[in-house]
Order: C-alpha cells, then structure tokens, then sequence
C-alpha cells in the first residue's frame, strides 16, 4: 500500500475518486439509511469532465497562489449549479436518444479519460495498486462485520456491489503484476479484498490471473484454489446455500432469455437487435421489483438493449457475432502489441467478469479499466514479465 506521493496527483485522481471517493460516499448514504443516488457515478463522471475542461487555464501558471482544484473546482461546482438549474428541461426533447447515447457510454468515459491524461499524464501502475489495497482494506472490514457480528447474512456492499468492487481490484491486483517481487504483501491484501466481495466471477479471475501469470510454485497455487473454494462456500451461506445470488437473477434470466430468442430468430445473431426498439421479452413478476430497483431508467417502456447489463452478452445483442468479433479483435490486438503479464492478466479479468458485469458500460468500472488497459500500454510496465 506505499505511495511515493504525499498528496493525490492530478494522473491519478479519476482512480482515486472511483475506487475510494465513490465507495466511500455509498457508504455514507448507507450507514445514514438512505439510498444513494442511481446515477451518482455518472455525476461523478461529468464532474470529472468538466474539471479536466476547466483546469487547462491554470495549470501552466507559474507560483500559482491558490490549488489547481480550487481555481478549478469553483467553476466546476457553478457550472454544475447553473447546468441542472437552467439547461436540464431543455434536454428533455432529446429522450428518444437515450438508447444511443447509452450504447457510446465506453467511448465517452474514453474521450473523458483522453482529455484527462492529456491536460496531466498517464496514471503509473502503482496508482491502481495504492488505491485498490484501501478498497480491498473496507471491504475486508465489511466483510469480517458481517461474517463476526450478523453471521454474513448477506453480502458486503456497504461500499458498493461486487460489479462496481470486483473490477476496480481486479485492476489494481493485474497491476501489481509489474513489479511482483516487491509487492507480494499489497497482492495478497488486494486478493482478500476480491475473495471478500463474495463475487464467484471476479474470485475466479483473481485466482486464475494468479495461477497464470503470478509467482510460480506448487504450494502458492494450491492454496490459491483452496481459497476460491473456502469463500465460494462463504458466498452460499450468504445467499442461503443456494447456488443462485439472488441480484444476480436478472442476468441469469437475461441470459437464457436472449439465448432463446436467438434461436428462435438466427438472424439476430448476424445483424444484432435495434438500439431504439424493446426487445421482446417480458419480464417475470418474480424479478420485477428487483429489476426495477438495478434498471431504473426506461423500466416501464419494455426491456432494452441498455438494460442488458452483462457486457459479452450487451454486445452479442447489440451488434451480433460481428461485434464479439470486433471486441476479440481488440484483445487479441492488445495481448499480443503490448505483450506483458499486466495486459495479460487484465485481458483475461475482463473475459471473465464479462459474464456477468458491464464493466466498460458501467462509469466507475469503465474509467478505472479504461485507464489501466493505457497504462499496460506504457513500456515501463511492458518490461516486466514473470519468468
């Protein structure tokens, strides 16, 4: 968990405020008993985007009497202030775009995380590694509350769910990767953290990062599995030994849903489905509220592409075989251009956890991955590899 620097620096800000600050803000509304905004990531977002516009001004000034962040901040917040008071009925006409808009959401968090790097500079390795161990830090914490005081009743997502949690430290774990025999005790710490989200789908792509592209040895490996097994089974007793997370209950019956209907209709699988039309499916009343309460936006107009949350299974819908093409493509290009075991180990985070995660559609998850898949492009982290 060392960090060079005293202060948070302008490069890593973004992974700061997405794998801390938000945490740290569903906490609060949490423990205050009320429920946090459903787009709190996407103001947070915006946020980011207009400070980045907004600091150019100003960061090449010599002896600069007051911080970057508050010349810069102020604005921002005024900005913010004047945008929903004055310009957000405006924008109302534009709601039939909302499913194109939804479906670019990677490509702004890029062009957002573009604009940042550019104004500062590309985050280093240890950025992700710093601030994933003190995510990995409070969820081990919730995580033992739950386990010695309610007998771990139910999962630990006082800082957020496993899909925002699991990602952002499966990040952070790759990124040690660079320099793996210094970091082994922030390694293990960051892998505690993922085990201790109780989230099967990022514990697998933690232990199976680890067993390819980690330190070797028979006896590390062994109880690396044997961890996967010992919190799978701390994941059934929080769900009530049932196999099935019960959040997860729209992603499994999306999952066979669409499935189906591609069978039944073999064309969708070439051309994908349209973006503006619901696609034609019911939703079961027994997931109803459920599903509501994870797709607030657009739930009583049909089921949309949008909704499909599970990123493989979003881009097998949206666009067909030509658009998992693309994307395996895209991996494939990025393994083998800048071969290293942090790229390696990130390319195979994101096959995993794409099951059942959206990953570079989700804000937090996006700009974190986004930013670490640049920063594995970096020679520095190029040069390491384990032997």
């Amino acid at each position: 968990m060392n960090s060079n620097n005293k202060a948070v620096s302008a490069s890593e800000f973004p992974i700061a405020l997405f794998s801390l600050g938000l945490p740290i803000l569903l906490a609060a509304y949490g423990m205050n008993g009320s429920a946090a905004p459903q787009n709190l990531a996407e103001i947070l977002v915006a946020g980011l985007a207009v400070l980045g516009l907004l600091v150019e001004p100003y960061r090449n000034k010599q002896a600069p009497i007051f911080p970057l962040w508050l010349k810069a901040g102020i604005p921002c917040v005024l900005l913010f202030w004047a945008f929903s008071k004055l310009f957000t009925p405006l924008l109302f006409p534009l709601a039939p775009s909302l499913p194109f808009l939804m479906e670019i959401r990677p490509l702004l968090y890029g062009l957002v995380i573009v604009l940042w790097i550019t104004n500062f500079s590309i985050p280093k390795p240890e950025h992700f590694y710093f601030w994933a161990s003190w995510l990995a830090v409070l969820v081990i914490c919730n995580f033992l509350y739950l386990f010695l005081v309610t007998g771990l009743t139910a999962p630990p997502n006082l800082f957020g769910n496993a899909e925002l949690t699991g990602p952002i430290l499966l990040a952070g774990l790759c990124s040690t990767l660079h320099e793996p025999s210094k970091l082994k005790i922030t390694r293990l710490l960051i892998f505690t953290g993922i085990m201790c989200t109780l989230s099967r789908d990022a514990g697998f792509a933690a232990v199976l990062v680890l067993l390819f592209f980690g330190p070797k040895g028979a006896i590390k490996k062994t109880i690396l599995v044997l961890a996967l097994v010992l919190f799978n089974f701390l994941a059934l007793a929080s769900h009530e030994m049932t196999f099935f997370n019960p959040n997860d209950l729209p992603a499994y019956w999306l999952w066979f849903s669409i499935l189906d209907l591609f069978e039944k209709t073999p064309s969708r699988l070439l051309i994908g489905h349209p973006l503006a039309a619901p696609l034609p499916l019911n939703i079961p009343a027994s997931i109803w509220e459920l599903w509501h309460k994870q797709n607030f936006a657009w739930t009583g107009s049909g089921t949309y592409i949008f909704h499909v949350t599970p990123i493989w299974l979003h881009i097998l819908t949206a666009w067909g075989i030509a658009g998992i093409a693309g994307a395996s493509a895209i991996a494939t290009t990025l393994s083998i251009k800048y071969s290293s075991d942090t790229m390696a180990s990130l390319v195979t985070a994101v096959i995993i956890t794409g099951f059942f995660s959206p990953l570079f559609y989700s804000p937090a998850t996006g700009i974190v991955l986004i930013m670490a898949f640049i920063c594995a492009t970096q020679p520095a982290v190029r040069s390491f590899k384990f032997e």
